[in-house]
């Protein structure tokens, strides 16, 4: 319940500084003409529509295992991670239509000093929201925060762009302004497809853990009394929620209630040293 609060807390934050930041640069970018500060607008109201999702996921994520879901619902956070990279997918379109709408009908933009201060100001929101959110979601081990987050920082290769844009479009080159609009929208693209990529290893369980955190399961099995091998070790889930299940070999004299015992501390002494196991199945067999 920590977990899911905290989170909450973070994303209302990111969510009321995201639309704030949104609003003005879309009003700007309406009012002037400015196609790329348009398009970085969107980009940033989409950042507050991924906090609605993730605020949703969250409160799912958060419910414990029921009779449908035994392994409870931290799957759900997942879900909406892909919603972010859907949601960075339409982005692109829309920009990209916005875009070309620029270059059929153009028109010289209206960039006054305000321009530049517009896209500064709401970078610097940017740079907040994104290092406050990424350093939450490594601190809660949030997948969810981290793809939030990166999604944020690409705010800010948006308005560098925008603001090489404003400086070659008062200098007499218009025509900059749907070439960096296009630009955005491929690096927008870019990034819902690397987030994308990511989820898809949760859902395909792919393992969370490699190399020598595999060892370390095996060393910590293997030092409990008792325990001759541990093999077959197999693990799945998320970073923040790791299920695992691995074969322990025990003396073939051992009754079943002290095999049992043994594997129940096993069990609780992966989970103590590595919180971030949740689940351990064990498979006992005799040594031959």
């Amino acid at each position: 319940m920590f977990y899911a609060n905290e989170v909450r807390k973070v994303l209302w934050i990111t969510l009321l500084l995201n639309l704030l930041g949104a609003g003005v640069k879309i009003a700007y970018g309406y009012i002037t003409g400015v196609t790329s500060i348009q398009a970085d607008g969107f980009h940033s109201f989409f950042d507050g529509a991924s906090n609605v999702i993730g605020l949703i996921g969250i409160w799912l994520a958060a419910k414990p295992p029921d009779t449908r879901h035994h392994y409870g619902h931290k799957k759900f956070e997942t879900m909406a991670t892909i919603g972010i990279a859907i949601l960075l997918f339409l982005t692109c379109f829309e920009i990209i239509e916005n875009a070309i709408r620029k270059f059929w009908s153009p028109g010289p933009p209206e960039i006054t000093g305000f321009s530049f201060f517009v896209i500064l100001a709401t970078a610097a929101i940017n740079i907040f929201v994104a290092a406050f959110e990424y350093r939450k979601g490594k601190a809660l081990k949030s997948d969810f925060l981290v793809a939030d987050a990166r999604h944020t920082m690409s705010d800010l290769l948006a308005s560098t762009i925008v603001l090489i844009s404003l400086a070659a479009t008062s200098m007499g080159y218009p025509f900059i302004d749907p070439i960096a609009t296009l630009l955005i929208a491929v690096m927008i693209g870019h990034l819902g497809y690397d987030i994308l990529m990511e989820a898809s290893h949760v859902l395909v369980d792919t393992s969370p853990l490699i190399g020598h955190d595999l060892a370390r399961i095996g060393s910590i099995a293997s030092s409990v009394e008792g325990v001759r091998e541990c093999h077959n070790i197999r693990v799945r889930g998320r970073n923040d929620a790791v299920q695992l299940d691995c074969h322990i070999l025990v003396s073939p004299d051992m009754t079943m209630k002290n095999a049992h015992e043994v594997a129940e501390k096993v069990e609780k002494k992966i989970k103590a040293e590595m919180p971030d196991v949740v689940d351990v199945v064990i498979h006992l067999e005799p040594q031959e």
